[in-house]
């Protein structure tokens, strides 16, 4: 039935013909398609998401970020902490950052993780902010260490952590 139609009217026929055309030829270059190709194209980010997405608290934001959107991101908002004194916050925002990227070694699939090339923590509170930037393959050794000196060393060595005081 709808080929009859089209037989009916040639100039329908050409015009849908000449719009598949068009799409086919300028889609990719006008940008029409990249949230289909980016849903698409598989990325240990994504996977690591999947099963992050499921555990994390309700004041966490996960997502990918970067060019190819295979560098994982994680926002938390921390602003339970009433202290007003930076001194005595800096060391309890450090220790909930180390606490986060344990729990988050511990509940990511560690295959994924170790193939995810950074992965980057942002900690929210109203006086301070914290940015840290680290490898998967340095945040899934987290998930195996329990001496509190070794976790401090490790931390040392592969996190690269940023202040900014607001």
């Amino acid at each position: 039935m709808p080929f009859r139609k089209l037989m009916k009217n040639p100039i329908l026929a050409v015009g849908i013909l000449m719009m598949f055309i068009f799409l086919a030829t300028y889609g990719p270059k006008l940008g029409l398609w990249e949230a289909r190709s980016d849903k698409l194209r598989p990325t240990s980010c994504k996977a690591v998401l999947v099963k992050l997405k499921k555990r994390i608290p309700a004041n966490w934001s996960a997502f990918c970020e970067g060019d190819t959107k295979d560098n994982l991101a994680i926002k938390i908002q921390s602003s339970h902490l009433d202290i007003k004194d930076i001194n005595k916050l800096r060391p309890l925002l450090y220790r909930q950052l180390a606490n986060d990227m344990i729990s988050t070694a511990k509940t990511s699939p560690k295959d994924n993780l170790e193939r995810t090339p950074y992965v980057r923590f942002h900690v929210v509170h109203p006086m301070l902010n914290l940015n840290a930037l680290t490898q998967g393959q340095f945040l899934v050794k987290l998930s195996t260490l329990r001496d509190p000196k070794l976790i401090a060393e490790h931390f040392k060595v592969t996190v690269n952590i940023q202040e900014a005081i607001q």
